[in-house]
């Protein structure tokens, strides 16, 4: 049965965790309007539509139940038309995509796909420590809307991994805001093994019939994503022993995982499972290395680390270099993107690699200098 707009009224209020005296007062009316409206015994008047509508955030075909049935095609839409207007490290862009989002949530104010997309760009544009990209003017309300929205996720979604992301989202936001409480109970919800995973799972269900190809794919799967996670864990690792004056431990970490990655690509380039805004293991290793005296194996990881982006560039002649992102989402479905990132955004993440204070003591080393000139040679 289609829901009247008292109904519709009464379910947006519940969802925006508003009593009917905190509607009223936002849109100039008694709460006992409010009453009357949600039990469809009187209507709002039609000044009052938009107003609602804007409360609510959502579209005035919402509060007259006119929205379209196909609702999971048009949020994908949104989803990608969002992820279509991202330039690599372009703030503005990132603001219009938020937007994009924000357009489809008000069409569709409870979708799952959209919610989760919008809580993922939100909590980048609302984290003091995504330098360059911190929406600073608009931070307090990404930050209200995200924490709302990764609840949401947490209550609504059937997803465990959504539900474990969002959990996630609201432990650095809480963190950030030093509500360290709260963020201590969102991170004691997490499972302590996550071992099992869909892939791995799966890989066991093919082992069994002895679908031994499809086993291994599913494993090659499950070992990527294992491995983002494993670079994570070993850089903060080893950061943390580096600030705490352990450095050979640090190093030992970081010659753990460089072991690890060449046992499983032999003597392939293995992919980055680093990014520019974290720092990469290459680079703490040096730092590591000069902490304990050892400039010349500081240098070669100097080296290691630039020169992956160096051949990257080399292998292709266009202006931007292509980076593949997948796009997942609550209904279990994935698109892959073609991320474009400017080979002048490289050549500046590069010197600005170099740049860095802690590696400083090699800027005179011939080796050094001749990296910068290969970074600035790019640009040529």
């Amino acid at each position: 049965m289609k829901e009247t707009m008292g109904q519709i009224i009464r379910r947006l209020r519940r969802e925006r965790g508003f009593t009917q005296e905190e509607l009223a007062e936002h849109i100039g009316v008694t709460f006992q309007a409010v009453s009357k409206w949600e039990n469809d015994t009187g209507m709002p008047d039609i000044s009052q539509i938009v107003p609602l509508a804007s409360v609510f955030e959502v579209s005035t075909d919402v509060l007259f139940g006119l929205a379209v049935t196909t609702e999971d095609e048009e949020a994908w839409e949104f989803v990608e038309n969002a992820e279509k207007l991202k330039e690599y490290r372009n703030l503005d862009s990132y603001l219009a995509a938020y937007d994009t989002l924000i357009e489809g949530l008000k069409k569709y104010p409870n979708n799952l796909v959209l919610m989760y997309n919008c809580m993922q760009l939100g909590t980048s544009l609302s984290f003091p420590d995504n330098e360059g990209m911190y929406a600073s003017e608009r931070a307090e309300v990404f930050l209200t809307k995200t924490i709302r929205q990764a609840n949401y996720i947490i209550e609504h979604s059937k997803n465990i991994t959504d539900v474990l992301s969002a959990r996630q989202n609201l432990v650095f936001l809480y963190s950030v805001n030093q509500n360290f409480s709260a963020a201590t109970q969102e991170a004691r919800q997490f499972p302590v093994r996550t071992d099992f995973t869909l892939y791995s799972t799966m890989a066991i269900v093919n082992e069994y019939i002895e679908n031994f190809e499809c086993a291994a794919k599913y494993l090659c799967t499950d070992i990527d994503y294992s491995l983002q996670a494993l670079e994570d864990h070993a850089a903060r690792l080893g950061k943390a022993y580096y600030h705490s004056g352990k450095y050979q431990d640090a190093i030992e970490v970081y010659k753990t995982f460089f072991a690890i990655l060449k046992a499983i690509f032999k003597d392939e380039c293995p992919p980055p499972y680093h990014d520019f805004d974290s720092g990469d293991c290459y680079l703490l290793l040096a730092q590591a290395y000069l902490a304990v005296g050892d400039e010349e194996k500081a240098m070669e990881e100097v080296e290691n680390s630039i020169w992956y982006y160096l051949n990257l560039c080399n292998q292709n002649s266009d202006e931007c270099i292509c980076h593949r992102s997948m796009i997942t989402s609550p209904l279990v479905r994935e698109t892959e993107i073609q991320t474009s990132i400017p080979r002048n955004i490289i050549q500046k993440e590069l010197l600005d690699k170099l740049a860095q204070k802690e590696i400083q003591p090699l800027c005179n080393e011939e080796r050094f200098i001749a990296l910068i000139n290969h970074v600035q040679a790019l640009s040529v």
